[in-house]
């Protein structure tokens, strides 16, 4: 499921989509495989590994509207993710936040961070 988190909130997820602008559509962070595609006027990134996955979608990002929030799905091992994501970790507790995990995964999460 994809869960909506205003990127005013999180601006690190703005920042995720720049780094492919410094790389490319095709990148590695901290040896996991990164992509970043275009789907119509929308922008995805997706990472995963064999612990977990991450897609971020951001809608309209091609044609400039940015007021909408992005959307993102975590599977796997929600806390190895967070751990791994490079964002600062204000913006990780507020994705941690937003998504939709079991007390005890929210608390590995924050404990990752």
């Amino acid at each position: 499921m994809l869960t909506p988190v205003p990127l005013t909130d999180c601006p690190g997820l703005i920042r995720l989509m720049l780094l492919a602008d410094e790389h490319g559509a095709s990148f590695i962070i901290d040896g996991v495989q990164c992509i970043v595609e275009r789907v119509g006027d929308h922008a995805s990134f997706e990472a995963v590994t064999s612990d977990f996955g991450i897609s971020v979608v951001f809608p309209g990002w091609y044609v400039g509207e940015h007021g909408a929030p992005a959307h993102v799905a975590v599977a796997g091992e929600a806390h190895t993710c967070t751990g791994w994501l490079p964002l600062n970790q204000a913006d990780k507790l507020v994705l941690v936040q937003h998504l939709p995990l079991s007390p005890v995964d929210r608390t590995l999460c924050r404990l990752s961070i």
